[in-house]
């Protein structure tokens, strides 16, 4: 599983290098702007779907029991996502081409599917499966996107690659692994959901919405293709997490059911002493190195501001710290505190880029770093105290 989340990641970046080489900063501008809808969309609306199928499948309930649950969130995601599309549609981004809006809606639409299938594997601890998964979803989307860009250079070509990507999880034939339907209880699927989707919401805007933000704030078309590939490359270590976190959710369950809140406790600790060193140490890398390491990857014209770099580069180790102590929350269904943390840290965060004056971009990194910093803060008090 680790191993296929590396790949996959890997894959995800050799896409985007290979899009920012061929379109250039403005012909890329369409694939950054859907990947990071996309990516805020997932986030909200996906990993929390894919959570609470994990959280449910380890105890020993069948997805078939919730169905319905699954079509309400995917149909939900679906209209965020397209809707999106269709908003900005007429922007300098998108050009005014609805091919987009049937790229998305099918991204969205996918991607639902491949999460509830991640969520069944790892419940039933299939995990191997699951690093499968994010191999063959690497491979579907990169040789597809290539493929159609062969035939006609331009970034929709490129984008049904991502369209193509969630058929992996029919590869792997994860309805063979889903337990018959039984008599346990339910967790409560609208409160947990609910909550849940709530803080996602609040910490995907401030994981994922810095390209946005520049947008609102004036920023250019190039501008918004730099920070993108900046904070999409930063993030790197929490799109792990994500791939990943299903390991850890249902020894966290088995603990929160037996009642051993110091063990809960323990691993909150032992995530929380060096994620505080990590986020630290991400900074001073982040401006030692972080915009050699950028033009490296997508070229001179994508490399950040120095300053953009340490705060994105140290609010991002914030960001996987609280990602995974956060899993203590969703352990014990707590995901209404978790909202909570999530909604204090979004709300700095807008404030602080309101108020610093700069550039777009280092505005939207100064407010982004406070954010991360205030919502890891919350979860650690949150997943500490008794």
């Amino acid at each position: 599983m680790v191993a296929g989340g590396l790949v996959g990641a890997i894959l995800a970046y050799v896409f985007q290098a290979v899009g920012t080489r061929i379109l250039g900063d403005v012909g890329f501008a369409p694939i950054a702007a859907i990947w990071t809808a996309f990516f805020i969309v997932a986030s909200i609306f996906l990993v929390p779907l894919e959570q609470y199928v994990t959280r449910e499948t380890s105890r020993g309930r069948s997805l078939r029991s919730d169905v319905e649950v699954i079509v309400v969130v995917a149909v939900l995601a679906v209209v965020a996502g397209a809707g999106y599309v269709w908003l900005t549609l007429e922007s300098d981004i998108f050009g005014g081409n609805p091919v987009y809006i049937a790229v998305m809606a099918l991204v969205v639409l996918g991607y639902a599917v491949l999460f509830s299938a991640k969520g069944v594997l790892a419940g039933n601890r299939r995990f191997a499966d699951v690093g499968w998964v994010l191999v063959l979803e690497g491979v579907i989307r990169l040789a597809v996107g290539l493929l159609l860009l062969a035939v006609v250079v331009d970034a929709t070509s490129f984008a049904w690659g991502m369209a193509a990507a969630p058929l992996a999880a029919l590869a792997v034939r994860f309805w063979r692994h889903d337990r018959q339907a039984g008599d346990i209880e339910p967790v409560g699927a609208t409160r947990f959901l609910g909550a849940f989707i709530a803080g996602s919401s609040a910490s995907q805007l401030l994981l994922a919405g810095a390209p946005l933000g520049v947008s609102a704030l004036g920023g250019s078309a190039a501008l918004f293709s730099v920070i993108f590939v900046t904070f999409t490359l930063y993030r790197a270590p929490l799109t792990l997490i994500y791939s990943l976190q299903s390991r850890i959710l249902p020894y966290l369950v088995s603990l929160g059911e037996e009642g051993d809140e110091s063990g809960l406790r323990r691993v909150a600790l032992r995530v929380l002493v060096p994620g505080a060193a990590l986020t630290a140490l991400g900074a001073l890398v982040g401006w030692m190195i972080g915009p050699e390491v950028v033009e490296l990857l997508f070229g001179r014209e994508f490399s950040p501001a120095r300053q953009v770099a340490m705060l994105a580069a140290g609010g991002v180790m914030a960001a996987s710290t609280a990602q995974i102590g956060g899993q203590v929350l969703v352990a014990r269904a707590r995901t209404t505190a978790l909202a909570g943390a999530w909604g204090v840290g979004l709300a700095v965060a807008i404030v602080v880029m309101l108020a610093v004056s700069g550039s777009p971009d280092v505005r939207v990194a100064t407010g982004f770093a406070a954010g991360e910093l205030v919502a890891l803060l919350s979860v650690g008090f949150l997943i500490t105290r008794s």
